[in-house]
């Protein structure tokens, strides 16, 4: 705040003070006046009060002036007045409010480069595959480049997605789909992966269309695909039903422990089972958890057997028709 400003300010705030001794002289002169009394006594008033208020003011000048550096300094001051309580009061409160989101941003962006550096570890791995095979022999089988392809397509579309979810929430293109034309996509673009593991994908979904956003209904229907397609068994069947308003995938994979269901949507956490294969990250259930919430949709993940893992997307009544 310059000169200029200060003293401005600081004369405006002494003016109910300095109107209050103008009007006291004015009246002590109305009353000499009245009661025909000295006039000197004006003047004795006016030259032992005035100095009192000289030093007052200098002493609230230097007051103020002291009292501005310190607020310039980013220090706080001791309240004066029940205005100044309040705004020192709202000043604290807006302080801890920006802390706290300068917190949540740098987590939030410590989060985004080990999502970053993940992606990008997982997705150099299957190109070095891709190499390896290369150098190793003339001609490299066309199943196990579309395998590598899809493994480094599926981590690439995570760190997209990751990346979008980290962006504007309001990103969503709401709109009634077929619910079994977007899971036949998804299906057809898992296409090699079934073959892969001679697995069969048996679908039953009746004539339903939802109230949802196509592009990340089509990533948690990827999601909830792959997992079931990773950890089922060679050579049997994946289910995927719509009943209750929920699209259920059920495998014969592993069953997932009981002490691992509470963590399975944390952030990275891949679990016992997630441990037995290289191909884990721990992240598509984490995206999918945070997708679901954006949408208004349900995502859980159980196993109802030794043998059988079962994960339901669940629409409200009010998006399925």
């Amino acid at each position: 705040m310059n000169k200029k400003r200060f003293t401005r300010l600081w004369l405006r705030s002494q003016l109910p003070l300095l109107w209050a001794y103008l009007l006291l002289t004015a009246l002590l002169a109305l009353l000499c006046y009245l009661y025909q009394l000295p006039t000197i006594i004006i003047g004795d008033f006016v030259r032992f009060s005035l100095p009192v208020l000289i030093i007052w003011l200098i002493i609230t000048v230097v007051r103020a002036h002291h009292r501005q550096q310190r607020v310039g300094k980013q220090e706080l001051v001791s309240p004066s007045s029940p205005l100044e309580q309040a705004l020192v009061s709202a000043l604290t409160n807006e302080r801890a409010h920006h802390r706290k989101l300068i917190q949540q941003l740098r987590y939030k962006q410590q989060e985004q480069l080990d999502h970053l550096d993940l992606f990008s570890h997982e997705i150099k791995n299957s190109l070095t595959l891709l190499q390896a095979a290369a150098e190793s022999k003339v001609t490299v089988p066309s199943l196990q480049v579309k395998a590598s392809v899809h493994q480094a397509d599926y981590y690439l579309n995570l760190l997209l997605s990751g990346e979008r979810l980290a962006m504007d929430k309001s990103d969503l293109d709401l709109k009634w789909l077929n619910l079994s034309k977007v899971v036949n996509e998804v299906i057809r673009e898992n296409g090699q992966l079934f073959i892969a593991k001679q697995l069969i994908p048996k679908i039953s979904i009746p004539p339903v269309q939802v109230m949802t956003d196509q592009k990340w209904l089509h990533f948690c229907i990827s999601q909830l695909l792959s997992n079931a397609i990773k950890y089922a068994d060679p050579a049997t069947t994946i289910k995927i039903t719509w009943q209750d308003n929920a699209l259920t995938f059920t495998d014969t994979g592993p069953a997932i422990p009981s002490t691992d269901l509470p963590r399975i949507f944390d952030n990275g956490f891949t679990g016992h089972n997630g441990h037995q294969t290289t191909r884990s990250t721990g992240m598509g259930l984490y995206f999918v958890k945070q997708v679901t919430e954006r949408l208004g949709l349900q995502v859980q993940v159980f196993s109802p057997g030794p043998r059988q893992t079962v994960a339901q997307l669940a629409f409200p009544d009010k998006l399925v028709h």
